[in-house]
């Protein structure tokens, strides 16, 4: 398995107990003290909009934030995805605003599509809203730091009901109706210590202000997982509502046709099985991706990690064919969120070997899907917080 983040991967197996000596013990020492200063910082500054020392900002619509208490891939873009379609089809006007993570595009307000067309690239837009934008026809996708003047744009402009904060738990600034918050089952809440010391944003304690908590790919993790989740939720707010979700493969697009849009032209995944592969992908979590291939019964012979939210070049991936080539596989399978960065001179190339992306669904287990809807109807119906 190839690894392309060497530092990122000694400091991942750094906090996570795996590397041992002297100078493991001094930067976990060093880490650790930061975590202390960081842990103070974000008690004041939520303290301070508790006491109303800082205001939040009212929208004249609905505002629905979607976040986590962790750093890494908790399967968010997906189920923004998801929410935001769920909420279309009910009739209402859906904004999301994304913050345009290494976003090209520099101003306080960027449209990357209004619902009916993209207005920009995705090295502007960024990976995450423009993969939004790709895949939610009628849902305008707005990206700027400042919420608070994307969200009075997405009203003014764009005649908002409905707004859908993506990576909002720790945007304070910005009033909500309902705050969902993301638990990975397969890495749960990290290693339990702080940035950086370790993955969480914010104490566990912060989860009372949760209004509904989303477990998300219970297909992958362990019963266990799922147990000491719930355990921990309860512990720390028993009146919020408990929803868990799937990540399930549905269906494998060649690159070439995802990239045009022609959504009809897939691949079953029965076609893929026991088939040898070569994944890559530039992940927070690659092993959600990498056990989604392995669930269908393909054979992951090799995975290439980059670091997450990579640029890949067209010499990186003629590298990764090469590689593919070289040990002889049927296929490479990518994600959605990684086809969105690969060249399109890669893509439209002669290549030796098909590169298929792998579409995946995200799906409300029943017995919480319905309680889900209803605070979402409730919120609609009451028209959002004044």
């Amino acid at each position: 398995m190839i690894r392309h983040e060497p530092v990122q991967v000694y400091l991942y197996q750094l906090v996570h107990g795996k590397k041992r000596g002297p100078v493991a013990a001094v930067l976990l020492g060093v880490l650790r003290f930061m975590s202390v200063v960081y842990g103070l910082g974000v008690d004041i500054k939520l303290g301070l909009y508790k006491a109303g020392i800082l205001k939040q900002h009212k929208l004249a619509c609905r505002v629905i934030s979607l976040g986590n208490i962790t750093v890494g891939g908790t399967g968010k873009t997906p189920t923004a995805q998801r929410l935001a379609a769920i909420i279309r089809d009910l009739g209402y006007r859906v904004v999301i605003l994304n913050r345009g993570y290494r976003a090209k595009w520099r101003g306080q307000v960027g449209l990357v599509s209004d619902g009916r067309r993209i207005y920009m690239s995705v090295s502007e837009a960024g990976d995450e809203a423009y993969l939004l934008a790709k895949n939610l026809p009628g849902v305008a996708v707005v990206i700027g730091k400042n919420r608070n003047v994307t969200g009075d744009y997405a009203v003014a402009n764009l005649k908002a009901d409905f707004i859908i904060l993506d990576d909002g738990y720790q945007h304070w600034q910005l009033a909500r109706d309902l705050d969902i918050v993301l638990i990975d089952s397969i890495n749960v809440f990290g290693n339990n210590f702080l940035l950086p010391r370790g993955t969480l944003r914010e104490p566990l304690t912060h989860l009372n202000r949760a209004d509904i908590f989303l477990i998300t790919r219970v297909n992958q993790g362990t019963d266990n997982a799922r147990d000491i989740i719930r355990e921990t939720l309860v512990r720390y707010n028993d009146q919020a509502l408990v929803v868990e979700s799937v990540h399930s493969p549905n269906c494998f697009i060649e690159i070439e046709d995802w990239y045009k849009g022609i959504r009809p032209e897939t691949v079953a995944l029965e076609a893929i099985r026991g088939k040898r592969v070569l994944a890559f992908s530039a992940l927070g979590n690659p092993t959600s991706f990498e056990q989604s291939i392995s669930s269908i019964g393909a054979q992951i012979v090799d995975a290439v990690r980059y670091p997450d939210h990579h640029d890949y070049t067209m010499a990186e991936m003629q590298q990764v064919m090469q590689r593919a080539v070289d040990k002889g596989v049927f296929a490479l399978v990518t994600t959605e969120k990684d086809a969105v960065k690969i060249p399109s001179e890669f893509i439209h190339s002669d290549r030796p070997l098909p590169l298929y992306v792998l579409g995946i669904e995200v799906r409300f287990v029943d017995n919480g899907y319905q309680g889900l809807m209803n605070l979402i109807k409730s919120v609609a119906e009451r028209g959002g917080k004044q």
